[in-house]
């Protein structure tokens, strides 16, 4: 019996040093963690998820809501698609998308829609720093799942980049993850805590924050800012929490 408990013990311990190896390397390897990710995350980016579509389609991003130009902020896979490939009120599309990894699945993805009435560009820029978007060119802004890989202080340098593109009158609609309420749920919000670190590294920077302050901090920037509290449809119960809305230039 004790020899089997060694073995047992033995064999956990490599694992976990295996585990604590590969963690360390996508710490360290940008390269290797980015296509990680993009690899995750098309497996994760189910156009079959008929709540989450729900969401993004018929909340988000319904025709007479995203018109016109139109950028989206963290293309990555183009789980949008379904949302937008017809959406005849588009005037063009732009995809902020740094994680160069991410395109083939993107273009992939894309492709069952042989006639897109609209032409689509990949930026590889920072959303801090959209340099190639013109001021006052863009009629709708999307960002979805993204805000939480955006270090802090930056996501307030990525809601005033987004004004600066942004014509007068046009929208910023969002749907992202925020941290659980410690009172209302300190179960989860611990558990948030303890794992952040590692999330963080496989997630490629995705932590779990307090988004609404961001987009409170708007509220003197932009002319109207709304947003609501919302159950993500995911089996992950510990991001469950997010928040929709939009901002109004």
């Amino acid at each position: 019996m004790g020899h089997c408990v060694k073995i047992l013990f033995g064999s956990l311990s490599i694992i976990v040093a295996l585990i604590a190896i590969g963690i360390g390397y996508l710490k360290m390897n940008d390269l290797y963690r980015q296509k990680l990710f993009a690899r995750f995350l098309n497996k994760l980016s189910d156009p079959n998820n008929t709540a989450m579509m729900d969401i993004r389609c018929n909340q988000l991003l319904k025709h007479s809501n995203v018109k016109g130009q139109v950028l989206e902020i963290g293309s990555g896979t183009g789980i949008n698609f379904p949302c937008l490939h017809n959406n005849t009120n588009i005037q063009s599309y732009i995809g902020i998308e740094p994680n160069v990894q991410m395109y083939s699945y993107f273009y992939d993805f894309i492709k069952q829609w042989d006639k897109i009435p609209y032409e689509i560009h990949l930026l590889n820029d920072s959303a801090t720093n959209m340099h190639e978007v013109k001021s006052n060119s863009i009629d709708t802004v999307i960002m979805t799942l993204v805000l939480c890989s955006i270090p802090d202080p930056l996501p307030e340098k990525v809601l005033l980049e987004v004004h600066r593109i942004l014509k007068p009158g046009g929208k910023f609609i969002f749907f992202e993850h925020t941290s659980a309420n410690y009172e209302a749920d300190p179960f989860i919000y611990g558990f948030q805590r303890m794992i952040e670190p590692v999330w963080a590294i496989i997630g490629d920077g995705c932590r779990f924050k307090p988004i609404t302050n961001y987009f409170d901090a708007m509220k003197n920037v932009y002319s109207k800012v709304e947003y609501q509290h919302s159950d993500m449809p995911t089996p992950l119960f510990f991001i469950k929490d997010a928040v929709k809305g939009q901002l109004i230039k």
